[in-house]
């Protein structure tokens, strides 16, 4: 798992950064979370919410924007701790705050990816949210 995941992550590379994130074995939990997280909200907006109150594309784009940021808060916790946890200093020979910084905002762009296409593949079983986001 960890090899599928760091192939996503792996397109911009950080020297060092990376490395230790394979090397640990840190790609498992942000991708699974990467990846559940926005399939189970998303499924019940479309299913167990499924309301004309609810319907509008902002509405919609909040939810994503939500979910995105709880998977940059993901990303930015798991790699640092566990960064600072092997290391045990903040001083790892590459700047780390950049890089899980920046790591945490590949892990948005593949949320909303993965937000966007699940959306498409399951809106048209909703009967009041079909429509959304358009």
């Amino acid at each position: 798992m960890n090899e599928f995941f760091a192939n996503w992550y792996e397109l911009t590379y950080f020297e060092g950064f990376s490395d230790t994130m394979y090397e640990n074995g840190l790609y498992i939990p942000i991708g699974f979370c990467m990846v559940l997280i926005p399939i189970v909200v998303l499924t019940l907006y479309y299913y167990a919410v499924n309301s004309r109150r609810f319907n509008k594309w902002w509405q919609w784009l909040l939810l994503v924007i939500i979910i995105c940021a709880i998977n940059f808060g993901i990303a930015f916790g798991v790699s640092y701790n566990g960064i600072y946890d092997v290391f045990g200093t903040a001083d790892v020979g590459f700047p780390l705050v950049p890089s899980c910084v920046g790591f945490a905002f590949i892990n948005v762009l593949w949320t909303f990816i993965i937000s966007f296409v699940w959306s498409m593949i399951i809106k048209w079983g909703s009967t009041q949210c079909r429509r959304t986001p358009f």
